[in-house]
């Protein structure tokens, strides 16, 4: 689910937001993600936060894997409001609204009431309930779906943004002075600087002191 929300972002943005380009794979991941996201997960978690599912059939995957993964939720509501977007540059506001919308508000459910839990890394090799790339991951999402909930008349985008400033007060605890650290158990990981590429437009830009210290080191 973190890989392909991940993805999806990023096969909008080589495309260049283009409606016509995207608009075929779009349309698949938002079909699929009102599929999953009402399956019964054995796994014994909440479905929103499964890591992983099997194409055929959309069921979850029950092999051995790290669970949760608290960032997918976020993520998947992340593309759902870039392609909302989309949709509403290009007139389809119907289907912003009725179809992409509802998708988006109950994965960010998950995320306003659960951010803090404890999920799995992003090489899924340690739990923690504090990792920085999953509290970049929040408020960028956050933000993201409060502009688009305000395009389409959607009152709640003062709630998420509410959040993410919550999130973002205890985020600065992941700066140590020298560097920017990943989580208590794993201070020095690859995946803060993808938190930075990724969500930077918020909080610890590229360009910001805080980046460059942490490349440096």
């Amino acid at each position: 689910m973190r890989d392909a929300g991940l993805s999806v972002k990023a096969w909008m943005d080589i495309n260049n937001n283009d409606y016509d380009t995207v608009r075929e794979a779009l349309e698949g991941y938002a079909k699929w993600t009102g599929i999953v996201q009402h399956k019964a997960d054995p796994n014994d978690i909440d479905v929103r936060i499964e890591p992983k599912f099997t194409i055929d059939d959309q069921e979850p995957y029950t092999g051995g894997w790290c669970r949760p993964q608290t960032d997918g939720p976020a993520l998947r509501a992340m593309a759902m409001a870039k392609w909302g977007q989309i949709l509403l540059d290009n007139g389809h506001d119907d289907e912003a609204k009725g179809t992409i919308w509802p998708l988006i508000k109950f994965d960010l459910e998950w995320v306003t009431e659960n951010w803090q839990s404890t999920g799995c890394d992003l090489w899924e090799e340690v739990r923690s309930d504090d990792f920085f790339f999953n509290r970049m991951a929040f408020i960028y999402c956050l933000n993201a779906a409060a502009d688009f909930a305000d395009q389409i008349g959607e009152g709640i985008g003062g709630s998420y943004r509410s959040v993410a400033d919550d999130i973002k007060s205890v985020i600065v605890t992941h700066w140590n002075g020298n560097y920017l650290t990943e989580s208590e158990n794993r201070p020095d990981d690859g995946a803060v600087i993808h938190a930075i590429t990724t969500f930077g437009k918020d909080l610890y830009q590229p360009d910001s002191e805080e980046c460059a210290a942490t490349i440096n080191y």
